[in-house]
Parts: C-alpha cells; structure tokens; sequence
C-alpha cells in the first residue's frame, strides 16, 4: 500500500487531452528506443496552417550523457519523422558513445518489477535507490550509470503510483517531506513559446545544423524534473514541421 503524505495532489482527470506516461509502442515506431527516450506525456495540437490534428509526446533524455553530435542528435536537439502519430528516431544513438544503455535499462525495469512493493512500501528515494544499486550497476554498466539509474528509478516510481492510483505525483511528494506541485504538467503552446525565447536566441552557438527553427513551432512543453528526479532540471519543448512532417525535442 502506497502511504498518502497529502490530500493535495493532482487527479488524473485535470489532464484533459494528455496522456501520462503513455506506452513506448503507442509514441514510438521502435519502443526499444524508449530506454534513451523515457516518454513522459502525449498530448494533441490542432495545426491550424495544415488543419491537421497531431499527438505530439514529450520524451525525456535526463540520466545520459551526449558525447558526440550527429544530425537529429545532439546535445539540446532530437529529430524525429511524424508518422501516423508516432515517432521514428531520425538521429543515432551513437552519439551516446559505446556504451550498453539497453542492458543497464533493462536490468533496473527487472529490478524495479521485482522489488517494487517493497520499494513503494518503504518510501525509497531515488539517491538511497541509487546507493543501493551502486555494486550491481558497476558489474553491469560500462559507464557511470547512477545518474541514468535514478532517473529511470524516479520514472518508474511516479509512473506506477499514477498508474494505480490516477494521482500524479513526484517521488519526492510520495517518499519525502516535499509539497505537492500546484502547475499543470503540460506547458501550452503559449507558455512553451515564452520560455523559449532566450533558448531559441543562444540555439546557433549551440547546435551544428539550424533545423530551420522558428519560434512559432514551439507546440507545448513540459518540466523534465517532474517525471524524473529532482535533479533533472530544464524544460523539453516540442517543435513541430509540418512541412517535413517531422518533431524536433529541445531540451
């Protein structure tokens, strides 16, 4: 059983039109991407220019380090082709360098099923989760994977209490002292927009191909904090081509 620390949280009916946590095989045309791609909420845009309506997901990258820059790839940006309203990854994973992320993933999802109970039980926190694993991440990763394991722990945790509950709250609400957070989970179109000024301004100095961004692509957003550790700081925003039929997350 799940102890409840406050009567304020956010009901499963405020997302309207959202989709939380949806499943890797109804966001991506190959799920087992979702090991670098966490997917963390669908929602759908009305595209007034091509008066097409479009699910756009917001997927969340936090725990893994980008070594290397490729086109669709790089260090803020990832491309992907728009396809029947899933996306297929236009970029390569090899810019995360040679490491075996889908094994490390793989291992803490088993991990996670199996001691789940006692992990919600025990109101575990992501940094005593990632003490815990330490050992048995270094005889299984080949890079330094606390940081991914916490993240993808955090996920994990938030999803299944939403899952069981219709309630979305942060692990830090369900296994510390922490309030509950009053905003939606879902940054409109406008929202997005404003707060990407700054980014949008510093993109050229940053990134090694333009992808032709304008601002009025920008089509919704999200805080990566709150589907992942508390460390996961920054904002993915979701641009979208019609013209390419393709989704840009910036990160």
């Amino acid at each position: 059983m799940i102890k409840r620390k406050s009567d304020h949280v956010m009901p499963a009916t405020e997302y309207a039109g959202v989709t939380v946590f949806p499943e890797p095989a109804d966001v991506l045309e190959d799920p087992s991407l979702s090991c670098y791609f966490l997917p963390m909420l669908s929602f759908t845009h009305e595209h007034l220019e091509d008066q097409r309506s479009y699910r756009i997901h917001l997927l969340g990258t936090d725990g893994l380090q980008c070594l290397d820059a490729a086109l669709y790839s790089e260090n803020h940006i990832w491309g992907f082709e728009y396809n029947d309203g899933k996306y297929r990854f236009l970029g390569n994973i090899s810019v995360f360098g040679g490491v075996n992320i889908p094994e490390v993933y793989a291992w803490l999802v088993e991990d996670f099923d199996r001691n789940c109970e006692y992990y919600l039980h025990e109101e575990i926190a992501a940094s005593d989760y990632g003490e815990q694993v330490q050992v048995a991440l270094s005889s299984i990763a080949n890079f330094e994977a606390r940081y991914y394991a916490e993240n993808v722990y955090s996920y994990l945790y938030a999803r299944t209490h939403y899952q069981r509950t219709g309630e979305f709250r942060h692990i830090d609400e369900l296994t510390g002292d922490h309030r509950p957070i009053d905003q939606h989970l879902l940054l409109d179109r406008l929202e997005a927009q404003e707060m990407s000024a700054i980014v949008l301004d510093n993109l050229p100095d940053t990134l090694r191909v333009r992808y032709d961004i304008q601002p009025e692509m920008i089509v919704g957003g999200a805080e990566r904090f709150r589907f992942m550790s508390a460390s996961s700081s920054g904002v993915v925003l979701a641009l979208l081509n019609t013209h390419r039929q393709q989704v840009y997350l910036l990160e």
